[in-house]
């Protein structure tokens, strides 16, 4: 096996990449340097940026609500959470920096596109961060106007208010950010279809009964007036009055209270359908005799 080859070509390779290395080095070592030096400049900025931001931005961030929303994200604060976007925005600028020293060019145009892509990136987290501060306003204006009525349900409400914002800030944002949201909204829209339409079914089967009473006191307040005695099923009595979904009959000494449905579907016996004409206010009688009295 002839080994000149190995002997000619080794040292020669070994000379050039050793002579590439040492040409190359004093760029390395000040690139090092940068990179070094751009990290302490980094900290040293985000904590300047901390010590303003937690006399200005967190008060502020403390009366608005959003200090809740910012400590959902790893348990920042408004002041901590600026600072690490400067320290971020700082060690990118360095890391761009250093790769030039260096010679780079790969490194420096991944650097140059993170730049030109970070506004949009910084625009969708605000959107996102709002809509997380405004779904939680949401919420507790709804809960406390639930307690102000005293509506049991009023929490529960505002969650699921607070849940839907959520979601519609989530896809904004995103799609601000670029990422295609057509399948997470086509499928937001099936489960959102799908739970309408339970809603829907089981509302009308709860609301059957209402809707019943609700026709029959339509119905029967054309044929039925306050005063007539009847008997509906095995309850007799005089009407009372008829509302929306009841029909109120006196029984001797108590209140039966009937619902209207069955003025339409039960078989109604008219027992003294001439009370009503007893039982009319004295105002009216005397209105249409006094309305008569011409033609006497």
């Amino acid at each position: 096996m002839d080994l000149s080859f190995f002997q000619e070509r080794l040292p020669q390779a070994f000379n050039t990449y050793a002579g590439a290395f040492i040409d190359r080095l004093p760029a390395l070592l000040t690139g090092v340097f940068v990179l070094g030096l751009g990290y302490l400049l980094a900290n040293g900025i985000r904590w300047a940026v901390c010590r303003v931001g937690e006399r200005t931005l967190d008060p502020l961030a403390q009366r608005s609500g959003l200090d809740r929303v910012v400590a959902r994200f790893g348990g920042f604060t408004a002041a901590r959470l600026v600072g690490s976007i400067v320290w971020w925005l700082v060690i990118l600028l360095v890391i761009l920096g250093a790769s030039e020293v260096m010679g780079l060019s790969l490194v420096s145009r991944a650097v140059e596109k993170a730049f030109s892509y970070l506004p949009i990136l910084l625009t969708a987290l605000s959107i996102f961060v709002l809509g997380i501060w405004g779904s939680d306003k949401v919420s507790r204006l709804v809960s406390q106007l639930g307690n102000v009525v005293e509506l049991s349900s009023g929490r529960v409400v505002g969650r699921i208010l607070a849940g839907i914002l959520i979601v519609f800030a989530s896809i904004t944002a995103l799609n601000v950010a670029g990422v295609d949201t057509s399948l997470i909204t086509t499928n937001i829209q099936i489960i959102l279809a799908g739970v309408l339409l339970a809603f829907g079914v089981a509302y009308g089967f709860a609301a059957r009964d209402v809707l019943s009473n609700i026709l029959g006191s339509y119905y029967g307040n054309e044929r039925f007036k306050p005063g007539m005695r009847v008997r509906i099923g095995e309850d007799e009595g005089v009407i009372e009055r008829i509302d929306s979904v009841s029909v109120t009959i006196r029984k001797h000494d108590r209140l039966v209270m009937i619902p209207c449905k069955q003025l339409v579907t039960e078989r109604i016996e008219v027992l003294d359908p001439v009370r009503m004409e007893e039982r009319r206010p004295v105002a009216e009688t005397l209105a249409k005799e006094d309305h008569k009295a011409p033609f006497a």
